[in-house]
This record gives structure tokens, C-alpha cells and sequence, in this order.
């Protein structure tokens, strides 16, 4: 079996933005270890929003799934808050901690797909821009300055960064991804 090849795209969009995506991200050996220390990075400390289309567990056992649709629920119950919107959307909110950031990965699994921010607006305003998800570019959350960056995980193993071009070096970011993915 041909095993996946871990690349890096990247693409700037002339209102503001600059995505890289790491294409099969999820593959790699080191897929939890790269994303603890891209989150915790250009994370604050503080709340982190969440939203999430469908879920899915395509890289989840049957009973890994069942334990996640659970246990994601009850963490985002106990440490912040979690709204089904419709039946396929949810968004969450929660205090970034070690434990949140350990279950990132489990998160990604679950769900078809994942944003993640630190945000800018209030918890009412996302879960109402959330509800139109599919109407949106997970970019226009930078532009319309809900976050100064942003990630998106798909199922398929492609994780992207998402930033504010007045905030953030492309050239900086792309040398620390390469960094925590490529570099072994």
C-alpha cells in the first residue's frame, strides 16, 4: 500500500488572508505532537470556540466512536458549552487547558470537519454566523474579524492554518509548520 505523502499548499486570498493546509497531516507518526504545538503556539489561553459539520469517525473504530459521542458532549458540558444547532451542526465553546488540547485529535476524528479560534466576538454571534456554515469560506471568519487565526481539520487528514495577514508572516508560519510537520 502506498503510503500517504505529507505536503504543504498555500494560498493568499486579496482580502487580508493566508491559508497553508497540510495535506495528510493526520497520517503522519507525529500527527498529535504537531498539533499540540501549532494549537498551543497561536493559541491564546484563554476561550476557544469550536464549530463542527457532521459527524463522521472515518478514522474511528465503531466503539472509539460510540465512547466520542459520549464523551465530547460531557467534556465541553463541563468545561464550557455545547449547542446542537441543527442536525448537522454544533458549536462548542471552552477554556483552553492540556486536557482540551490532548482531545483535539479525538475531536478531529468525530467530525466531518472542525474550525477552532480564539474569538473576537461573543458566544451568540458565532453560534448564529455557525448556523450558515455552508454558506461561508472558513476564511471569511478572518475577514469578517471573528478571530486572527484560524483551524480547519477534514476527515480526509488535511489540517490549515487560517490567518490575518496584517497580524501574522506568512513566511514565519510556513517555517514553524514545516517545522512541527516535516521535520523529524
Amino acid at each position: 500500500m502506498k503510503k500517504r505523502q505529507v505536503t504543504i499548499e498555500e494560498y493568499e486570498n486579496p482580502s487580508g488572508t493566508y491559508t497553508i493546509t497540510i495535506n495528510n497531516a493526520r497520517y503522519q507518526k507525529c500527527f498529535v505532537n504537531s498539533i499540540e504545538r501549532v494549537l498551543k503556539s497561536f493559541l491564546a489561553e484563554s476561550e476557544l470556540f469550536f464549530g463542527f459539520y457532521r459527524t463522521d469517525g472515518i478514522n474511528l473504530t465503531l466503539q472509539q466512536k460510540k465512547e466520542l459521542e459520549k464523551v465530547i458532549p460531557e467534556l465541553f458540558q463541563r468545561y464550557g458549552d455545547i449547542k446542537n444547532l441543527n442536525e448537522y451542526l454544533s458549536a462548542a465553546r471552552i477554556n483552553s487547558s492540556d486536557v482540551i488540547y490532548n482531545f483535539i485529535p479525538s475531536i478531529f476524528d468525530y467530525y466531518l470537519e472542525t474550525i477552532l479560534f480564539n474569538p473576537k466576538v461573543d458566544w451568540e454571534t458565532f453560534k448564529q454566523y455557525h448556523c450558515d456554515y455552508q454558506k461561508h469560506r472558513f476564511d471569511e471568519i478572518i475577514i469578517n474579524n471573528f478571530a486572527d487565526v484560524l483551524f480547519f481539520y477534514s476527515d480526509s487528514g488535511d489540517f490549515s492554518v487560517c490567518f490575518n495577514t496584517e497580524k501574522y508572516d506568512h513566511g514565519e508560519i510556513r517555517n514553524f509548520i514545516e517545522k512541527a510537520f516535516l521535520e523529524r
